[in-house]
């Protein structure tokens, strides 16, 4: 075999493991979803985080692969970094939520559904049942029938109480 041959053979084996591993990956987060309750789009939205993560690992696996000079390829993604950089720095509060969002998906035990209370200091807490959580914020259904957005990064920074509400139907005792 050529170089040329060993190249493609390599590149088709990398592909491969790219898409045996986003098949692993969705399967994990189904597991992930369905054991905690969460709705098939904030599935989706992590999903497509570690997809971008994984298509950029294999970028730079190909390039290593087809000899792309370093010094082109350096300068295009010194640029990028540049500009992302800016914008990021420009959108923090952004960023902060969404990876918040993810840390929420992997890490808290309530889903929605679940009556909590956010503790946030006398007349800002929050208590009320979970209706939604997106890449941004929970939003939360309080008794007095208000809609209120709170922000991923600030609700894993509180603590979060989950309110347990009794159960019209108690297990009965056995005389056992």
């Amino acid at each position: 075999m050529d170089g040329l041959e060993t190249k493609i053979l390599i590149t088709l084996g990398v592909i491969l493991s790219l898409i045996i591993l986003l098949g692993v990956t969705s399967r994990y987060l189904t597991k992930v979803a369905d054991e905690k309750g969460f709705s098939d789009h904030r599935k989706v939205y992590v999903s497509n985080f570690f997809t971008v993560g994984y298509i950029i690992v294999v970028v730079i696996v190909l390039i290593s692969i087809w000899d792309v000079s370093i010094q082109g390829v350096s300068l295009f993604i010194s640029s990028i970094f540049t500009l992302l950089g800016v914008a990021f720095v420009a959108q923090w509060s952004l960023l902060s939520n969404i990876t918040a969002s993810i840390l929420l998906f992997f890490a808290y035990p309530f889903k929605i559904g679940d009556h909590i209370r956010i503790q946030d200091g006398g007349e800002n807490s929050i208590e009320g049942k979970i209706i939604n959580i997106t890449l941004f914020n929970i939003r939360i259904l309080t008794e007095d029938g208000f809609d209120v957005a709170y922000p991923n990064n600030l609700a894993i920074q509180k603590p979060i109480k989950k309110i347990k509400n009794e159960d019209p139907h108690p297990p009965s005792k056995s005389l056992l």
